[in-house]
């Protein structure tokens, strides 16, 4: 199975960001990362915690598909059928799953540091 093209989706990003009118720090500020981390996901060093592409997504104005220039780059199918999901939940769901999917994170973490 490929992985997802990280030179699509940070180029995505960059796009947006520059047509939005934001510097990557102003726009790292909105979705509470670093510029450096920002600056790491524009040139595809890594891709984007669910999270952070919620808070891309929200900001930039885009869906989660507009990170992919089609679905087929996606081989992963299990990864586009929550994407599709994702899309298709109304401000209070989205907020509610971003909620619950930082406390999995967290508990995640503090799970992983205890083993």
């Amino acid at each position: 199975m490929a992985d997802i093209n990280n030179d699509i989706i940070s180029k995505t990003i960059k796009t947006a960001r520059k047509k939005a009118g934001f510097t990557q720090e102003k726009l790292a500020e909105k979705i509470d990362i670093t510029s450096h981390q920002l600056s790491r996901l524009e040139v595809g060093e890594y891709i984007p915690s669910l999270p952070t592409f919620l808070k891309l997504a929200c900001v930039l104005n885009l869906t989660l598909d507009d990170f992919y220039t089609n679905s087929s780059e996606i081989e992963n199918k299990t990864l586009y059928k929550y994407i599709k999901l994702i899309n298709s939940l109304d401000t209070n769901e989205l907020e509610f799953c971003f909620n619950s999917t930082k406390i999995l994170v967290k508990n995640f973490n503090l799970i992983k540091k205890s083993i």
